[in-house]
């Protein structure tokens, strides 16, 4: 079962539920009212009572039958099959209860009452559980049919009968309507919740690289660097940017240095894949890596041999076989010194910046209490709108 049909399930569940609760009742009121004034309680009453009682434990079984709280499909299907049996159970009965008053001269008095309230429970039937079709056809005729067989055979009922075969045709066209607007809700629903699934996809992702984008990268790094503070877990930052990136735009054109940074980026994915890794693109020509759980020495390794490993081989783009390579720097997390996310943040840029100025195409770390002539940056908050930062540039 796939996710889709997964999610339609939980639905159905959850609106049986919510139907099914509270409708038992109807038939243990019907009943009192059928049979009380019909003498079935004077007449019969061990049978009346067993019937009043069987009414009262079939409706409190769909109020106390919980569906299950586990994400799991065979529970739920089981569920279902359970709830529907309750509530068939409580319509055969009725179909019981139908056949006796239109059959027993005892009921003279109450007949057209239970013909109403026959009409009414088969219409409730029909709008209410219109979830599955076959099941709800079954339990309109277990609750319909076996009275109106005894109108039929009733030459003073014929009318009558007449009357209440046509009203079944309705209800069996209206259970059909009902089926299919179920349905389309759910399929409304679906593209509602596809539609919210994609703006919240487009709101964390770069479109150009697939990347989780700035505003994403911040969000994460900023969590991570509370769970940091809390409990001491390791935590690394890497900040990467694309060596002469302009010097690519200038000579090949913008749409190759696109085919750029998404080459580089699709290697950044292979090689950050794991959980607690998240490399996004934030700006222009610019990368980061969260590498949760990670001392700075692993991620300064893993950040050398990604830097070894895109300046041995060419990147092909458009047709070219560019050789580029990238600057990193890279920060481990210290509460103590860095104390907040921006403090992190400007570590990884002034380590950045050293291996900007000192050749590029390095990874250097965050010397502690090192003071840059670049001014450091807090984290942004919100895209840039340029091509590529000054700091590439230089």
């Amino acid at each position: 079962m796939n996710a889709v049909q997964s999610r339609r399930l939980a639905q159905e569940v959850d609106d049986t539920f919510r139907r099914a609760a509270v409708g038992g009742m109807f038939y243990f009121v019907a009943w009192l009212v059928v049979g009380g004034f019909g003498g079935a309680f004077t007449a019969e009453p061990a049978l009346s009572w067993v019937l009043a009682t069987t009414f009262l434990v079939l409706a409190l079984a769909r109020w106390r039958f919980h569906p299950p709280r586990e994400a799991d499909a065979n529970k739920r299907l089981r569920w279902i099959y359970a709830m529907w049996t309750i509530v068939t159970a409580s319509g055969a009965l009725w179909g019981a209860v139908f056949f006796w008053s239109m059959r027993d001269p005892m009921f003279e008095p109450t007949r057209v009452a239970s013909l109403l309230a026959t009409l009414g429970l088969a219409t409730a039937f029909a709008h209410t559980f219109a979830f599955r079709l076959g099941w709800a056809a079954f339990g309109i005729v277990l609750l319909y049919l076996p009275g109106l067989l005894i109108l039929w055979g009733d030459d003073r009922n014929q009318s009558t009968a007449l009357v209440a075969t046509i009203y079944l045709v309705y209800v069996y066209l209206s259970l059909l309507r009902s089926h299919a607007d179920y349905q389309r809700r759910l399929d409304v629903d679906q593209d509602l919740r596809d539609q919210r699934d994609l703006f919240a996809r487009q709101s964390r992702v770069d479109p150009l690289t697939d990347l989780a984008n700035r505003r994403h990268f911040a969000e994460v790094l900023s969590g991570a660097t509370r769970k940091a503070r809390s409990d001491g877990s390791p935590l690394s930052l890497l900040l990467l940017d694309i060596d002469h990136f302009k010097a690519i735009n200038d000579q090949h054109g913008h749409a190759v240095g696109d085919g750029v940074i998404g080459a580089i980026a699709a290697r950044l994915q292979l090689a950050f894949p794991h959980a607690g890794e998240l490399a996004a693109r934030i700006g222009g020509e610019e990368f980061g890596v969260v590498m949760e759980g990670q001392r700075g020495a692993l991620a300064a390794s893993r950040a050398e041999s990604f830097r070894e490993a895109l300046a041995a081989r060419p990147l092909l783009v458009d047709g070219l076989a560019l050789e580029v390579t990238i600057s990193i720097g890279w920060a481990d997390f210290d509460a103590t010194v860095h104390g907040e996310v921006d403090g992190l943040y400007r570590a990884a840029d002034r380590a950045l910046y050293r291996a900007k100025h000192e050749g590029r195409n390095c990874v250097c770390g965050d010397l502690q209490g090192h003071t840059s002539s670049a001014p450091p940056r807090a984290l942004p908050e919100t895209p840039p709108d340029y091509v590529g930062s000054e700091r590439g540039n230089i």
